[in-house]
């Protein structure tokens, strides 16, 4: 099934809003209040969640425990992933124990660094190790995803590395870009540009308003 990225994205971001609406106990949810959650239009809703061959809609809207588990099976979004973490600053070390990704089936079962003075002083229940350790821990540990959160001088040999040793995707927390083979799936978490982006956006629609107004 070959999704475009956007659609991914979208699709993953109902699944969380459906694990979200599951806690609390609601049973239908329509495609104008799931369109609403995650800021796009009914009509884009339906074509995401049609694309991938679900049906069901109903007057009352969507099941929410059927589409959430219709979209986890066809995206594979219930699957437990094991996941690393390189580069154990504050940061990667809050991340180590983030209870959310457990929940949402993210398993973070390794941490590493080149310190062996911060891997003595962490205190976690997660296993650290050297980072020269790295190919080995994640071919014993069957890790498929790596999280990179090292400084940007760093960034490039961590992925060289995360790639050698046989992750099948990259969450990169560090503000250096990094180039890696296209198979691949890599994607930038980079607070400044978030933070950017929002403070350009909050300038933009006050202009707009004042010529509104």
């Amino acid at each position: 099934m070959d999704l475009p990225n956007n659609t991914i994205d979208r699709v993953c971001r109902i699944f969380g809003c459906l694990e979200s609406l599951e806690e609390r106990q609601v049973d239908f949810v329509s495609s104008k209040d799931l369109a609403q959650a995650i800021g796009t239009t009914n009509d884009t809703i339906r074509k995401d969640i049609s694309l991938l061959g679900v049906t069901g809609y109903t007057r009352k809207g969507y099941s929410v425990v059927s589409l959430k588990k219709e979209l986890g099976q066809t995206l594979k979004l219930d699957k437990k992933r094991k996941a690393c973490i390189v580069g154990l600053g504050r940061l990667g070390t809050a991340l180590l124990d983030y209870e959310r990704f457990k929940q949402d089936g993210f398993e973070i079962v390794a941490g590493f660094d080149n310190s062996i003075n911060k891997l003595e002083r962490i205190k976690t229940h997660i296993d650290v190790f050297a980072i020269s350790e790295m190919e080995n821990i994640i071919a014993q540990k069957s890790i498929e995803l790596g999280i990179i959160t090292v400084p940007a001088n760093n960034a490039q040999e961590v992925a060289d590395e995360l790639i050698k040793a046989g992750v099948s995707g990259i969450l990169n927390f560090s503000p250096e870009k990094i180039v890696v083979p296209k198979e691949i799936i890599y994607l930038d978490m980079d607070f400044t540009s978030a933070l950017r982006f929002i403070a350009a956006r909050f300038i933009t629609n006050k202009l707009r308003k004042s010529r509104v107004a």
